[in-house]
């Protein structure tokens, strides 16, 4: 157990935070199996026995990347919703709207990748569920506000079957090749957005 005495001095912050840092950029690269102890001690270079210091089990460690990347994820998606321009959009351009926002033409299929292993394997541990639940939970709130902004009808139920077809969709395209997950996020938005978003 670390001792919370050490864990907030600022040179217990600082290490915590490198390590956590080096977790979500290995995450990012190689998915959770590159989130190891030696392996973050190493891309930290710090101490193997910091990352047991500092963290309770691998787990953890694990929820701790999560937590990085999605806080990365999240700030960019935020910027891009709140670039959006205020207008009313027909079916396609708030599908176009969506794609833009919550998939980003510049988000790689590798960013992409470790976004939804994170959702797949979060059922199978505790501390990372609790990660992706309060990732979803913001998710859900920007998609709100885009659709407010483009004047659509946002109920809470149907904003999460509209993040489910996203979700459905880039998963699906993940596994094809080419892989095309803006594309195929579009096509799925664009068919059902008047049904489960329709224009005030």
């Amino acid at each position: 157990m670390t001792s919370m005495t050490s864990a907030a001095t600022p040179k217990g912050v600082r290490r915590r935070s490198r390590l956590i840092e080096a977790a979500g950029a290995l995450l990012l690269e190689g998915g959770f199996d590159a989130v190891r102890h030696r392996a973050v001690a190493d891309r930290a270079e710090l101490p193997l026995a910091s990352t047991t210091y500092y963290f309770g089990s691998l787990e953890d460690l694990m929820a701790q990347a999560a937590d990085y990347v999605c806080r990365g994820d999240e700030a960019a998606i935020a910027a891009r919703g709140a670039a959006l321009r205020r207008r009313r959009r027909g079916a396609r351009a708030m599908a176009d709207a969506l794609v833009d926002v919550f998939v980003g033409a510049d988000t790689t299929v590798h960013d992409l990748a470790a976004r939804y292993e994170m959702f797949a394997l979060a059922p199978r541990y505790e501390l990372l569920n609790a990660v992706i639940a309060d990732h979803h939970a913001l998710l859900a709130g920007i998609h709100t506000d885009v659709l407010e902004k483009s004047g659509r009808h946002a109920d809470p139920v149907h904003v999460r079957c509209l993040i489910a077809v996203e979700d459905g969709a880039v998963m699906g395209a993940l596994g094809q090749q080419p892989a095309v997950p803006l594309v195929a996020a579009r096509e799925a938005l664009v068919s059902v957005i008047d049904v489960l978003a329709p224009p005030n």
